[in-house]
């Protein structure tokens, strides 16, 4: 800590200003200020320029503060004596504060009132000739009850940024990173150590993933008062005092790079970003950029279409297309699905400061109502990306190289939607949503969390986002893996009652067998079964609406836990259907059938 005084008065500084012209044109100017706060800090300021000086040589003595002593709140006078040369005039000074209040702009003599809160103020002065010509500027920073910075930019609290940014300011208000300082305190083991991450002013260096402290920038670190504790905008945003002085955009930090919340979101207690690292959102976005994929696929597009702005209305499908407000890449990176992309800093108005639960809109056949998903809660986020984008409409009549529904269906499957339910009669009875009406849907299940057990172990933030057995115990009993959870019957007729997900697997082998070898067969060497499936040359009719149904299953990788009865009945009619045959040996779910009914 340098220089830091935590009384309530300061020795205001003595400026002293020299400017030393010379008779003639064109004649260099210099002007130097030297600044002292309690004897310990000197910054000097040297000025050079080429004006016009047409008199003798002007020297200014000295602008003097009187009380020497101020406090918050309190009243200084500043005073600017001169002599100068004759010919040249009085000269006239014009005062700046960039806190507090002056009483005049202008006079050899002005009072300045200091705030009513510790921070940093510049006082700035401008002199100027008898003919009114500018000759010299001088400023300092000056610490009200407060430790004085020796770099720009330095910290200023979030009360600097509230006056523009007001309406994002009161929301981050409400977030609990306004109150990371008193749940620490709370917490029963306060450790300096911690205080990084929960206050302002420590720079992080990405080299070693070290906190470092008093770089001469303020905050916390250099100055311990309240206007630096809590997390604020400049955690993530940086120093802002640059910034706020030239009101200049570039000069703040906006970064979605996913270190700016894994420094602190990290550790035993909460691992987040180690999950994250080994999760599947984790992943190279120069891989196969696509602007018009952007919106699922890069976390600064994903951030703002989910975010809802006007541009982008949540309630109407998307598929894809560019997200045209987002910065352009050569200012803001491609990121893969970082932290930002789902939760808003700035937010708390929906649980986690998730982006957003609202509805999701599906792929719908055209000229029919728009179909949403409702149910789900929070997991809702999760299927605005994950759903199916295309529907058998799109790819079934005429083919298409990229056969079937995109690769993550998961809200339409949980919704029972988009399967093509033509391959049973018109009066079958398909069932519903299952998984989608358990509370909290996808977060329950692929983000089960654990807390911190001890030393001895580590929290599961459920930041890999893959389902564990343990967010199932509650319904299906004491399981250690998904095969365990049982089939309400033999659906693939292979004589034994397995698993769900082995029966699943059962189907979708038949399925595939049915579609590639009932006449007049279905020739996959060339493209593969689903490439073989899209070419109108090489697959009927009947084998792309029943082979719909196979990769829609096979897209949503859970092999039947997203919505076993849906699925069930998908594999097994598009069986009957391609075959004429039902699925042999198989107890078929219907309604009708009591040994599977509501199952």
């Amino acid at each position: 800590m340098r220089n830091f005084f935590k009384s309530c008065a300061f020795l205001l500084p003595v400026i002293f200003i020299m400017f030393m012209l010379s008779t003639g044109c064109e004649t260099e100017k210099v002007v130097t200020e030297t600044v002292t706060v309690h004897d310990t800090v000197t910054v000097t300021i040297t000025v050079h320029d080429t004006i016009t000086i047409l008199v003798n040589g002007v020297e200014v003595d000295t602008v003097v503060a009187n009380p020497a002593m101020i406090a918050q709140g309190g009243t200084v006078e500043l005073t600017a004596s001169a002599t100068a040369q004759p010919g040249v005039g009085p000269l006239t000074f014009n005062w700046f504060a960039s806190a507090g209040e002056l009483d005049a702009q202008t006079g050899d003599t002005v009072h300045w009132k200091a705030p009513d809160d510790p921070q940093v103020v510049t006082i700035t002065v401008h002199a100027a000739n008898a003919a009114g010509t500018f000759i010299g500027i001088g400023a300092s920073m000056v610490g009200v009850e407060m430790y004085v910075p020796t770099v720009t930019p330095y910290y200023l609290g979030d009360a600097s940024c509230a006056g523009c940014h007001s309406g994002t300011h009161n929301a981050w208000g409400q977030t609990a990173h306004a109150d990371a300082w008193a749940s620490l305190m709370e917490s029963g083991h306060p450790a300096p150590y911690c205080f990084p991450c929960h206050a302002v002013g420590w720079d992080f260096n990405l080299v070693d993933s070290t906190f470092v402290g008093n770089t001469g920038n303020s905050g916390y670190d250099e100055a311990p008062i309240a206007k630096f504790e809590d997390v604020q905008c400049e955690n993530c945003h940086g120093p802002a005092s640059d910034h706020v002085a030239q009101v200049n955009p570039a000069l703040v930090q906006v970064s979605y790079d996913v270190m700016n919340c894994g420094q602190c979101h990290e550790g035993t207690h909460h691992p987040y970003l180690t999950e994250w690292n080994e999760s599947p959102h984790n992943f190279d976005p120069y891989a196969h950029p696509s602007a018009s994929c952007g919106g699922c696929h890069d976390g600064v597009a994903s951030a703002i279409r989910l975010s809802g702005e006007s541009n982008y209305p949540l309630n109407v499908y998307y598929g894809s297309g560019a997200i045209t407000t987002r910065p352009d890449t050569a200012s803001v990176p491609l990121e893969a699905i970082v932290c930002q992309a789902c939760h808003d800093p700035h937010s708390a108005e929906n649980p986690g400061q998730i982006r957003t639960v609202a509805d999701v809109p599906l792929k719908t056949p055209t000229g029919q109502p728009q179909v949403f998903v409702t149910p789900g809660g929070t997991g809702k986020l999760c299927m605005h990306c994950h759903h199916a984008r295309s529907g058998p409409a799109d790819h079934i009549p005429n083919g298409n190289q990229r056969f079937g529904p995109h690769y993550s269906p998961q809200a339409d499957v949980m919704a029972a939607e988009t399967g093509f339910e033509g391959v049973a009669d018109p009066t079958f009875n398909w069932a519903g949503p299952s998984h989608l009406l358990v509370q909290n849907s996808c977060k329950t299940c692929h983000l089960n969390m654990i807390e911190y057990p001890g030393p001895a172990g580590s929290a599961v933030t459920g930041h890999k986002f893959e389902p564990t057995p343990e967010a199932c115990v509650n319904c299906h009993g004491s399981i250690t893996a998904f095969t365990q959870i049982p089939a309400a019957a033999d659906f693939d007729g292979d004589g034994t009652v397995e698993g769900l997900q082995e029966e699943v697997d059962g189907l979708m082998v038949l399925l595939r067998d049915a579609i590639v070898n009932t006449p007049p067969g279905l020739d996959t060497t060339t493209k593969g079964f689903i490439g073989a499936l899209g070419d109108p040359l090489l697959s009927t009719l009947e084998q792309r609406e029943a082979g719909w149904n196979w990769v829609y299953v096979y897209r949503d990788a859970s092999r039947g836990i997203h919505n076993p009865d849906y699925i069930v009945q998908l594999l097994q009619e598009s069986y009957n259907y391609i075959t004429s045959q039902p699925v042999p040996g198989a107890v078929a779910v219907r309604n009708d059938n009591e040994a599977v009914k509501n199952w």
